[in-house]
């Protein structure tokens, strides 16, 4: 078992490798073609070119919107190209933010079939163990949402047991946000922020109770900093204006910012402003 978990570390490591050299050259590719659009004007060897690198990025990412904000941001289309990741960092007034989370996942569930395939056909053990995972990822802030959703299908399971075993879980999430929300009610740091956002991304607030944590979270965020990207998140969340993630982008220049304000723009149809969001903030704030 070790041996297999070894070989299958070698081989992602191989493959990263890969997707990396083949971003640096589609980057190139890139730069060498912007250059040409500038000596020489735009041609149709230019429009190929920007197509090729498109596929190129497909090919790595296999993720279709990303690939169109791609070919929409183009020539800046190498911001995408810059791996991000979630960093330890503190920022301009010494605020700690909470160190990057490191999750070790049971090799049950390393061998486990893909979670919705698991939520159709998995076993009851796997599915309870399933359960004890989600409440991991859930109160350490991972992939929130996703998370919720199959805890909630998993509620509705036929098994009666795969069913408490939900249901406690989802009590263990609501008790552990509740009580850390508690304990830090009169502190005003990003740690105590993230923990009411967190709990409001489950949807286990609801109602009055949800709007009252709305408030208080708007009210811990006028006493923080403002030069991190988490907090553009949770204002964006709250208040629901896109420039405020482009406007956290400029401050703090985070790409993840610019991704996020991209992909929502996207996703609701402002085809128009993905591009100019390219063409006026990202170059200008860039250098």
């Amino acid at each position: 078992m070790k041996y297999q978990h070894a070989k299958r570390s070698i081989m992602e490591d191989k493959k990263s490798f890969v997707y990396i050299f083949v971003d640096i050259l589609n980057a190139a590719l890139i730069i060498i073609n912007t250059v040409m659009m500038f000596l020489q004007g735009l041609r149709i060897p230019n429009f190929v070119v920007c197509l090729l690198s498109a596929f190129i990025y497909y090919l790595t990412r296999k993720n279709i919107p990303e690939s169109i904000i791609f070919i929409l941001s183009y020539p800046l289309s190498w911001l995408l190209l810059i791996p991000t990741k979630t960093q330890e960092i503190e920022d301009f007034f010494n605020v700690p933010i909470p160190p990057e989370i490191t999750v070790k996942i049971e090799d049950e569930i390393m061998n486990a079939l893909p979670v919705k395939t698991l939520l159709l056909i998995g076993r009851p053990s796997e599915k309870k163990l399933l359960t004890k995972t989600i409440v991991t990822y859930v109160t350490k802030g991972i992939d929130i949402e996703k998370n919720m959703n199959y805890l909630r299908a998993l509620l509705k399971d036929p098994h009666m047991d795969v069913a408490l075993y939900a249901s406690q879980a989802l009590e263990d999430i609501e008790n552990y946000f509740e009580t850390n929300i508690s304990k830090t009610k009169q502190d005003n740091s990003i740690t105590s922020c993230l923990h009411i956002y967190n709990y409001l991304r489950t949807r286990i607030p609801k109602g009055v109770i949800e709007e009252q944590l709305k408030e208080l979270l708007l009210n811990k965020l006028k006493f923080t900093t403002d030069r991190v990207q988490i907090y553009y998140e949770m204002m964006y969340y709250l208040k629901g204006d896109l420039n405020i993630l482009i406007d956290g982008f400029r401050k703090t220049k985070n790409q993840e910012l610019l991704k996020k304000y991209l992909i929502e723009n996207l996703r609701k149809g402002n085809y128009s402003q993905v591009h100019t969001a390219y063409r006026n903030n990202g170059l200008k704030n860039l250098g």
